[in-house]
């Protein structure tokens, strides 16, 4: 009996630490440090479906939506225990958004309000941030807005009027609803609102439903909506030392460090969400991407931001990072002279037509000739162009996207002017 009943506990001792090694590799394998790297489910994720309703959740699309469930397991809230409807569950004010699916209430699209169950302060800062409201307002103009709203988002005017007279860019009416729809509104919708009176979509920039912050924080997400012949801030990057850095060392770039621990070593050259909303030595990570800006270079006439200056002195911590303040300093005097000059001809240009139409030479509607685009483009397209490449360091754009094409803009437009003159 003695041999026996040691034989089974060293069966069992045996078996116990088997057991302990085979969770210690599916650690390793499955979950890991850096997170899960297989499409199924760790132990995490089976204490998770242990609930009726998100259990059905997950068994229905497991067979329907695969690839839904594969993001999911596959995401950091996944591992953390959040549920389906964690983050589909109905809220207070949701009503019009709420349907009843397999006898569950919830919200197919969930708003930056169910988000800020837990991200509160991230969805704060999103909230005042020119991604939000101010992202959608020239899209819709003044009628997908309350009063209130338009004063809480600073969409009104020195009169108090909404801005554009509350309409949407003339762009929008120029190519129609149904292709702003798919166009304009695809990337003015980071802002979109939302029926529980919201603004925003967080899916934008962390797409569902990993919402990974990896993603969020490779300048290719970026690159989505800011880039093209107004606002070609990826093609600048690529081109800038910055850009060429990260395209050629991808692999020294630690994108999943936990947000406010980010150092050089982490990104040891920026990406845009380094300078614009990342944490980096002693500056604090936010979600307002207008924070640490001076200039609002979007405008026809591009100008100092109302704390530009208060907020260029946090643009100049992450900076310093890397470089030193005389560099720093250099690069922005210089910068600030190109975006003078971009002032000036765009000036210049809506001289010459405000001259015409005063003259009764342009009676139609706005831009109904070609001077009229000429003098859009001077700057929507150019003056944009290179007032970006001049902050970020994009020659290219500085040159021949930029100065070039507003001065060879201005002598077309002079000529066409001195012709409409003549007839």
């Amino acid at each position: 009996m003695y041999s026996k009943f040691h034989k089974m506990l060293l069966l069992v001792g045996l078996g116990s630490i088997l057991g302990v090694v085979m969770l210690l590799m599916a650690y390793k394998f499955a979950v890991g440090p850096q997170g899960v790297k297989a499409s199924f489910p760790t132990l995490s994720q089976v204490s998770l479906i242990t609930d009726s309703e998100n259990a059905a959740c997950i068994e229905c699309h497991q067979k329907d939506n695969p690839g839904i469930i594969d993001q999911y397991y596959d995401s950091k809230h996944s591992q953390r225990g959040v549920q389906c409807l964690d983050c589909h569950k109905p809220l207070e004010g949701q009503e019009k958004m709420t349907t009843v699916h397999y006898d569950v209430q919830m919200v197919a699209t969930p708003t930056p309000n169910n988000c800020a169950q837990c991200h509160d302060e991230a969805v704060h800062e999103f909230s005042i941030s020119a991604h939000a409201a101010k992202s959608w307002y020239p899209v819709v103009g003044a009628e997908d807005f309350t009063q209130e709203e338009l004063e809480k988002y600073h969409l009104l005017d020195d009169n108090g009027k909404p801005l554009n007279n509350g309409q949407p860019n003339m762009i929008r009416d120029i190519i129609g609803k149904d292709t702003s729809a798919i166009s304009c509104e695809d990337c003015h919708g980071v802002g979109r609102k939302n029926d529980d009176g919201s603004f925003g979509n967080c899916m934008a920039c962390h797409q569902r439903h990993d919402f990974s912050m990896e993603q969020a924080r490779q300048p290719e997400t970026c690159g989505a909506c800011h880039l093209g012949p107004d606002h070609p801030h990826i093609e600048i990057f690529n081109e800038s030392p910055h850009g060429t850095y990260y395209q050629t060392n991808k692999e020294k770039f630690n994108l999943g460090a936990p947000s406010g621990t980010l150092t050089t070593e982490d990104f040891p050259a920026p990406t845009c969400a380094t300078c614009h909303m990342s944490g980096l030595g002693d500056v604090k990570p936010t979600h307002n991407v207008s924070e640490r800006l001076k200039w609002s270079l979007t405008p026809d006439i591009a100008k100092v931001r109302e704390n530009g200056e208060e907020n260029i002195k946090t643009m100049d911590a992450i900076c310093l990072n890397c470089h030193t303040q005389g560099t720093i300093d250099k690069q922005r005097e210089q910068a600030e002279k190109v975006i003078d000059l971009t002032n000036e001809n765009v000036r210049e240009g809506q001289a010459i037509v405000t001259e015409l139409r005063s003259e009764g030479l342009l009676p139609g509607p706005l831009l109904s000739t070609p001077i009229e685009y000429l003098e859009f483009e001077l700057w929507h397209h150019e003056g944009r162009r290179a007032r970006y490449g001049a902050v970020m360091m994009g020659a290219d754009y500085v040159n021949w996207h930029g100065i070039y094409e507003q001065e060879k803009a201005l002598v077309e437009m002079k000529a066409e002017a001195e012709r409409m003159k003549k007839e």
